[in-house]
């Protein structure tokens, strides 16, 4: 009788949150979609469906196995789409760092063959795909409009503030302070970009394995509360029924999740 109901609301709250990733997934899709090179923000309001499913989920599993599973429930629904957002950036970033050397080669043969910088901006902007074409596409809208070459390009830079974006912006800037050949330069940074790719690459395969060794360390002492609350009825009494449990609880689930935050910091290796 009470099984019954906890299952109908885990069913209903993963629901909601499938929904939820849903509706970001069609966010992202419209921003990609946008032929003007900048995200425009596309918010459509949350679905009454989705609220109702989350409360009804909440509220069954409430009735069902108390607070703590309505805690437990509400974690995972507000994780887990977070969660999936910080990857969704991550491998935006990640996309964008691969295609900006290519750019950077494409722009450079396009100033060798004769182009200006703004006509060989929204010529290679308009041949790449999402995220950088539409960045350089939308850079030579800009100074089409009347706008500085260099100010454009230093918004670029301020704009995105990664290592590959100010080492090219610097050496588009210099090209039009000094009058240097544009296209060595060019190519100077596309390298180095590249070779600096290479070698962040290296280090996460290096650090592999103790992001293995961090995910152990966190999970294994939630495994063995789940365990423990399971096969011991007087310590699922006291963690789940006293106040003294749900401080030892609390001050347990704070220091794993400080130390998963901690080694997950060591052993992060995609920055530069």
């Amino acid at each position: 009788m009470i099984g019954a109901p906890l299952v109908i609301g885990c069913a209903l709250a993963v629901v909601a949150s499938i929904t939820g990733r849903a509706v970001a997934r069609r966010r992202v899709r419209a921003r990609l979609a946008v032929p003007t090179g900048r995200a425009v923000p596309v918010r459509p309001p949350i679905a009454p469906a989705v609220l109702v499913v989350g409360a009804v989920g909440a509220l069954s599993a409430w009735l069902a196995a108390g607070p703590v599973a309505v805690t437990l429930l509400l974690a995972g629904v507000i994780v887990g789409p977070a969660r999936t957002r910080l990857r969704r950036r991550g491998a935006q970033r990640r996309l964008r760092d691969v295609q900006l050397p290519a750019a950077l080669d494409r722009l450079a043969a396009a100033l060798r063959s004769g182009s200006s910088l703004p006509m060989a901006l929204d010529e290679v902007g308009s041949a790449l795909d999402p995220p950088i074409g539409p960045e350089l596409a939308a850079l030579a809208r800009e100074t089409a409009r009347g706008r500085p070459v260099r100010e454009v390009i230093d918004d670029w830079s301020a704009m995105h503030d990664d290592p590959g974006t100010r080492l090219a912006a610097a050496a588009l800037v210099l090209s039009t302070l000094v009058g240097a050949t544009p296209a060595r330069a060019i190519d100077g940074v596309a390298a180095t970009v590249r070779e600096r790719l290479d070698l962040a690459a290296e280090r996460r395969a290096l650090a592999a394995q103790a992001r293995t060794s961090a995910l152990v360390l966190s999970v294994a002492p939630v495994g063995f509360a789940v365990l423990l609350v399971l096969a011991d009825s007087a310590a699922s009494d006291f963690l789940l029924g006293t106040p003294a449990g749900w401080v030892c609880l609390t001050l347990g689930v704070s220091l794993d999740a400080a130390g998963a935050w901690w080694m997950a910091r060591l052993s992060r290796s995609d920055s530069w």
